[in-house]
This record gives structure tokens, sequence and C-alpha cells, in this order.
């Protein structure tokens, strides 16, 4: 698991998630496409309803790692 902070551009090691019903159904049903052949390299993004807060998620692995951003990379090879 990589967690990123793009505010500040710093890996996160904790992280509490709050989701209302709604939410957590979309980030179930985001994270169902991803596990499907045809989702593994894409990425889906869950907003709050006046999208002031974000929730990126994506599949790695050493397969995929070239199709995410240089930031990204360093994040899964060295978790920084």
């Amino acid at each position: 698991m990589k967690m990123l902070d793009l505010t500040t551009d710093k890996s996160i090691k904790t992280l509490t998630l709050l989701l209302q019903e709604t939410e957590a159904r979309q980030l179930l049903g985001y994270l169902e496409m991803l596990l499907t052949e045809a989702g593994q390299n894409e990425h889906h993004h869950l907003n709050n309803e006046d999208y002031s807060k974000e929730i990126t998620v994506a599949l790695y692995d050493e397969n995929n790692i070239e199709s995410f951003s240089d930031r990204v990379k360093t994040l899964i090879q060295d978790d920084k």
C-alpha cells in the first residue's frame, strides 16, 4: 500500500478514512472495476459532493509501474 498527500507531496504512513454510505458504495464499485482485466491499468477519482476532497485509487505492480507519473513511481519504489 502506498499513500501520497498531493498537497504536501509527502508519503503518508497512516490515514483515517471516513465515508458516507454513498461514497463507500462508489469506492467499492471503483475497486471492483479495477479488479477486472479491463480495469487493471485504470484509475478512478472519488470526490465528495462539492469536489473539495478527492481519493484516487489505482492498482500497481511491477508490470504497470511505467504507466504512472514519475512522482508516483518514486512513491511505489521508495515509499517517499
